[in-house]
């Protein structure tokens, strides 16, 4: 282990805090916000574009691109490859292209539903390769520099990606693909380059100080004389991440990534102790992933919701807010289904309960990954009286439409975490197999670390960390189950879910990037599919509403979409509205009379669906 003297420790946390007040004037400057880039929802979505259909298989992801990588270099070679041997190639190229999102620097979670038919890949399963504390932390490690938590190497958890795809890969791959046949394709992508994309160029636009400051660091962002950063259409390339995987392919598995006497694992430390930060070897070596069970509950039993009834949500556990999406799917549960029913104003009424009781259920999450049992806060929230008070509620208010009429009556645990952003996929294959995966480095750029020797850009995971003595503005208490402490794993937004029919098999697979909008947004996109039998372009392009309980306010994607009416309705149920700009991204796939219809959210991050 290497050890640093405390004042030489204090001054690089220093100078990685300088850094972030230089570059960002405020906290919320350093976010997920790509703000160059126009987003907006729409009402007239062009399905002959974005709209894709396949018989065998899908992929719904952020790029085009990686979508047809998948397809191409393990669908369409290998012929009984599956969703998990395709979402290792997805998961890795996003991070090597869209890398101010995810990669192989951060972590996620992963839902693999099991078909029932082709060759048998075992039950359903539940994957958490969240990042983890290093042993070194502590709850108060923030204290004298609360802005560390955000840049820098004392941001940076324990990466967990990697380990997580190729636990998917061993557990539920196909045994066709190897692990070299996943990892070949995304590492040739690095080294040929590829134009940069409007989205990519808008973030390193934004970022531009930063990297010249910071150019020995980050000169694969940089053109050759290091005098700005690379613009929209010229060639990118990311030769030391293609060196890593090729390493990492030729060793058939993700060992020498978290081996203390590799020299992978070994520069990474490094660099991250020489910015700031508290990882050893130790703790990259004693990673592991949760491999689990994933969440279910049942919901539109019986007849009277056909065509969409009897339905199974599998969703995630363990550091995720799984629970609390399950917590308001079964408060939804309880009403009826209303064709055509979005933003009408007893609906709309019922939603944005919904979202407030699930963001309360949200305030008693965080990792209990050291029990290995669900605790009974967490249990408390998927009870049968935590709904029936909730819906009771709800139902006592559907003649007058009012809200209840302070946040405190909803009973929050804790100050609730602000988790940001992300990446999310979803996978089918012709087996009826099917991924749901979500990642991230958390911020733009997570940590602003980048080894260039291994070509990391390493998370700022412990900024979701609750912080000792940082109430919010409504002096609400931190979360006590969300402080960081060693090998813990912070909260997260993330919720990635995989609905089946009747028969078993999948019939939804969706998720979301956009922190604290995450859930909401997949709770609004179910709804709308299954309440409301709105097919999923529609679901997914319509302007969306958001409710996180505090701060006590509304958010509307468009005012102008959603309309005068239903806006003067939400004011008059108690709701304080205010315009916001898109802040998540829903990509998902359903089965739609036998066929695979895949929709990215090309309206908010410019994702395009592959399909075979």
């Amino acid at each position: 282990m290497i050890i640093l003297p405390r004042f030489i420790k204090c001054l690089l946390v220093i100078k990685w805090a300088w850094a972030m007040e230089h570059y960002f004037v405020q906290d919320s400057d350093h976010n997920i916000d790509i703000k160059p880039l126009p987003r907006s929802p729409t009402l007239t979505p062009n399905a002959s574009e974005i709209l894709k259909v396949g018989r065998r298989g899908a992929i719904s992801s952020d790029l085009e691109f990686c979508n047809n990588l998948a397809i191409d270099s393990v669908f369409k070679k290998f012929e009984n490859a599956n969703a998990a041997d395709a979402a290792v190639t997805v998961a890795l190229c996003l991070g090597m292209i869209n890398f101010f999102s995810s990669g192989i620097g951060g972590g996620g979670f992963a839902i693999y539903a099991s078909g029932n038919k082709g060759p048998d890949t075992g039950s359903h399963l539940f994957l958490d390769f969240r990042e983890r504390a290093p042993y070194l932390s502590h709850k108060n490690m923030f204290e004298n520099s609360p802005n560390s938590s955000q840049v820098g190497g004392l941001a940076v958890g324990v990466p967990g990606e990697l380990q997580g795809l190729y636990e998917l890969f061993s557990l539920r791959g196909s045994g066709e693909a190897s692990w070299a046949d996943l990892l070949e394709p995304v590492a040739e992508v690095g080294l040929k380059g590829w134009p940069v994309n409007v989205i990519l160029a808008a973030t390193l636009k934004m970022y531009e100080p930063f990297f010249l400051e910071h150019a020995d660091d980050w000169s694969f962002v940089l053109t050759d004389d290091k005098s700005r950063v690379l613009k929209e259409g010229e060639t990118i390339r990311r030769l030391g991440l293609s060196k890593v995987l090729i390493e990492l392919a030729q060793n058939g598995t993700a060992a020498p990534f978290y081996d203390p006497d590799h020299w992978i694992a070994q520069s990474m430390v490094a660099k991250i102790r020489n910015s700031g930060g508290i990882m050893t070897a130790e703790d990259l070596e004693s990673y592991f992933v949760n491999v689990s069970d994933p969440l279910t509950t049942k919901i539109r039993s019986g007849w009277e919701h056909m065509p969409n009834n009897d339905l199974e949500v599998l969703t995630s556990s363990g550091s995720s807010s799984g629970a609390a999406l399950i917590s308001a799917l079964d408060i939804m549960d309880h009403f009826s289904n209303y064709e055509g029913g979005d933003y009408l104003p007893e609906e709309a009424y019922k939603l944005v309960e919904a979202m407030k009781w699930m963001s309360s259920a949200k305030s008693r999450l965080g990792d209990y990954s050291d029990v290995g049992y669900l605790p009974e806060r967490i249990s408390h929230v998927l009870d049968y009286n935590w709904t029936k008070n909730a819906v009771d509620l709800i139902k006592s208010h559907l003649q007058d439409l009012k809200t209840l009429q302070n946040w405190t009556d909803y009973h929050p645990a804790y100050e609730l975490t602000e988790p940001h952003g992300t990446t999310h996929f979803s996978v089918v294959d012709r087996f009826d197999n099917a991924v749901s995966l979500t990642s991230t480095i958390n911020l733009l750029f997570g940590s602003l670390v980048h080894d260039p020797h291994t070509g990391v850009v390493f998370n700022n995971q412990m900024d979701d960390f609750s912080q000792p003595g940082r109430s919010n503005a409504f002096d609400l208490a931190p979360s006590v189950y969300n402080f960081a402490q060693p090998g813990k794993r912070p909260l997260s937004s993330a919720a990635p879910v995989v609905i089946l029919n009747e028969l078993g098999q999948p019939e939804l697979v969706i998720g979301a990037s956009g922190g604290s909008r995450i859930t909401s947004g997949i709770l609004q996109a179910i709804v709308r599919i299954y309440w409301y039998n709105m097919p999923l372009l529609e679901a997914i392009a319509y302007p969306r509403i958001h409710h996180q309980l505090l701060p006590d306010v509304v958010e509307v994607e468009s005012f102008s979409m959603l309309g005068k009416a239903t806006v003067s309705a939400l004011r008059d149920m108690g709701h304080t509205l205010k315009e916001q700009p898109p802040k998540n991204v829903l990509n998902a796939i359903q089965r739609y009379r036998g066929e695979w219809h895949a929709v990215s959210d090309y309206w908010r991050k410019r994702g395009i669906s592959g399909v075979f």
